[in-house]
């Protein structure tokens, strides 16, 4: 193993209607089932309506010994949202996640990675809702949704809850999130271990992907809040991810995100403050 890497499930429901089919449930088990397998205990981040629809997903989970994390009430970036909305949603979806689960949810990832400087306002509500730590900032530029110059260890925002940025490294002039998504099916496993060797003792890795990742027999739909080739790139690289996972498993640690922020001197964290922090500062 070269560096303790911890597991992350993002459980999430990106159908833009009803007349497609829901393969969440069916491409879910398939993933927990694989965790089973090679005896991973991953962080598992549940939309909450997707919960309130397949509650024996978390029930399966949990039996399993995943921690349960939330990804929203729904799979919406947040800059779509409004504050005082987003507030009322999560904190009712927190609560029922933790009914079903029977766990303090304490850990909360946003849909995209869309906590960016534009929507800050989202920092203080996730304190005040309850969560203890946030995997939901990248740290770099990207198409989607990046805050560059935020650090890549983890830090504590001011007066709200440690953040653990989503890993990036160095690939031909551009940082990347090298360890998880359409990174992690498309490029080469020597990107990821180049970027693993790469990082720094301070920075906590974790990867991330998803049940749909999973599934190259779903047919392809637009998907929404992005563009046509993020919808297209979303489909390519799916019949290996299988077995790319399966081979990245056998090297990946045991501790979940919960674990980890529960054992951290928040003392030694650096504070950001969300209203002083801006794309390019360093």
């Amino acid at each position: 193993m070269l560096k303790n890497i911890s597991v992350t499930l993002d459980v999430e429901d990106l159908r833009p209607s009803d007349i497609f089919e829901d393969r969440s449930k069916l491409m879910t088990e398939k993933v927990l089932d694989l965790f089973a397998e090679m005896e991973i205990r991953a962080t598992i981040f549940v939309v909450g309506d997707v919960a309130a629809r397949h509650p024996e997903l978390i029930r399966k989970a949990v039996k399993s010994g995943h921690e349960i994390g939330l990804h929203s009430h729904k799979h919406i970036p947040l800059q779509l949202l409004n504050p005082g909305h987003f507030e009322q949603e999560l904190s009712e979806a927190k609560r029922s996640l933790e009914d079903i689960s029977g766990q303090q949810v304490n850990g909360y990832r946003a849909p995209t990675m869309s906590l960016t400087h534009e929507t800050r306002w989202a920092v203080p509500i996730m304190q005040k809702v309850g969560f203890t730590y946030s995997s939901s900032v990248l740290p770099a530029k990207n198409p989607l949704y990046g805050w560059n110059g935020l650090p890549k260890q983890p830090f504590r925002w001011l007066n709200s809850v440690i953040e653990f940025p989503c890993p990036v490294t160095n690939i031909f002039g551009f940082s990347v999130p090298y360890l998880g998504g359409a990174y992690f099916r498309l490029f080469p496993s020597l990107i990821r271990k180049i970027g693993v060797r790469q990082s720094s003792r301070k920075e906590i890795l974790w990867t991330y992907c998803h049940p749909w990742e999973f599934d190259p027999e779903e047919k392809y739909y637009q998907l929404e809040n992005v563009g046509r080739v993020t919808s297209r790139i979303a489909w390519i690289g799916r019949k290996g991810m299988e077995n790319k996972m399966r081979d990245f498993l056998k090297e990946a640690s045991p501790q979940s995100l919960g674990d980890i922020a529960s054992t951290i001197d928040l003392s030694q964290l650096q504070i950001v403050d969300p209203e002083s922090s801006y794309p390019g500062k360093k």
